[in-house]
């Protein structure tokens, strides 16, 4: 152990030496509080983030093949072939868009219905898994959303009526067909709940007047991250009127905000961490006015500036190196807890019933490095300080 990390350790401890000082105390708290702060709320906002995507995705195809300007789909058993010889390419189904109204006794609501394969939508998405109530099956029937059963007081047996409100021509009756609710599913993601019906596809290109004509075709791929790359490839591939549309272009908006709110809460959670490093310039800045007759004992033997800056950059970069560990030890254990305890969420405020928590090593990694950095500049002025001190000055005024 050199001499002044020596020096810098004693400068820690009270004057009885059995403790650490109400100072050093203090300045490792600082740290300790912005540190953990920084980590668990990261987490959390982790969780929230990937708790969101794994329920888009439930409901979401990987990739969607469709015109551009939404055009029907007429003929796509050519674009069909295509998409089979792609080997990234797990699954694919036709699928039928619409905007439709629905009567439930007196009620109405406006909803989106999803025209599928139910055998092949199975394959696509995670609607086989999300069936609360009654089964996934579309023949000569629905399945709805849970909000939307709820809304409008709807169960598994009832009958609805879906409606298309406008005929060809003015004056003309709108086509509307009666179908059965089979079962009623929960995504987890409210708009998908309140909204979106799955009817067969047959049924809603006869009620809809559209033929054999599709929406577009939905893509299941192996690796939902290369999505945009897999999708600029087919794009590519089909030309134009094609278009490939990736999950995380449909999304962009939602994880853009999720993605800008998390560096604002690490900007401001950082904040705390500087004002630690400012506690901790004031700590050096005391303790150097207190260790003033010590200094200039130390110049009369020997020492130099140099060596008498490396003791308050120890002494300073040692609480900051030891409130930073605290901060991720302390981070590590109350995710843990969090995590295994699952905290409870109101459901109708909150789109979770639980609070998710997921670390992540890198949020880790960059907190506890820009904590460190941030307290060893902290020491700089400080210790500065205390070279400018000459050994006459320093004795005398003591």
């Amino acid at each position: 152990m050199n001499t002044e990390f020596f020096i810098a350790r004693r400068y820690l401890l009270s004057r009885h030496r059995k403790f650490l000082s109400f100072s050093t105390v203090i300045g490792i708290g600082g740290v300790f509080v912005g540190v953990a702060a920084l980590l668990i709320t990261l987490s959390m906002m982790n969780g929230f983030q990937n708790e969101l995507r794994r329920r888009i995705l439930g409901g979401t195809p990987h990739i969607i093949v469709r015109k551009y300007f939404n055009e029907p789909l007429r003929g796509y058993q050519g674009v069909a072939e295509k998409l089979k010889e792609y080997e990234f390419i797990q699954a694919f189904a036709p699928f039928v868009y619409q905007k439709s109204v629905i009567k439930y006794k007196r009620q109405l609501d406006g909803v989106v219905i999803k025209g599928v394969d139910d055998k092949l939508e199975k394959n696509i998405t995670e609607i086989g898994k999300k069936m609360i109530s009654g089964i996934f099956e579309l023949d000569g029937g629905c399945v709805i959303g849970v909000e939307l059963a709820h809304s409008m007081g709807i169960g598994v047996g009832d009958s609805l009526v879906v409606a298309l409100p406008f005929g060809n021509q003015l004056g003309l009756m709108p086509r509307a067909k009666r179908v059965s609710v089979n079962g009623i599913f929960d995504f987890g993601y409210y708009d998908y709940n309140a909204t979106l019906i799955y009817m067969d596809i047959d049924d809603v290109q006869t009620l809809f007047d559209m033929g054999q004509s599709i929406s577009g075709i939905a893509v299941k791929i192996g690796d939902i991250y290369e999505a945009p790359k897999y999708a600029r490839r087919i794009e590519e591939d089909l030309g134009y009127p094609y278009r490939a549309q990736d999950w995380i272009e449909s999304n962009r908006s939602v994880f853009a905000a999720l993605r800008i709110e998390k560096i604002i809460t690490f900007i401001v959670l950082i904040l705390i961490i500087i004002v630690a490093g400012f506690n901790i310039v004031g700590t050096l800045i005391n303790m150097v006015k207190k260790k003033t007759k010590e200094i200039g004992i130390m110049r009369s033997y020997g020492f130099t500036a140099r060596q008498i800056m490396k003791i308050f950059i120890y002494h300073g970069t040692v609480i900051g190196i030891i409130g930073t560990v605290l901060g991720l030890l302390f981070a590590f254990v109350a995710c843990l807890v969090l995590d295994t305890y699952q905290v409870s969420l109101p459901g109708d405020i909150y789109f979770i019933e639980t609070l998710p928590v997921e670390m992540d090593i890198n949020d880790f990694v960059v907190t506890a490095v820009a904590a460190i950095l941030i307290t060893f500049a902290a020491t700089i002025y400080p210790a500065r300080r205390a070279t400018e001190l000459t050994t006459v000055e320093a004795l005398r005024n003591e």
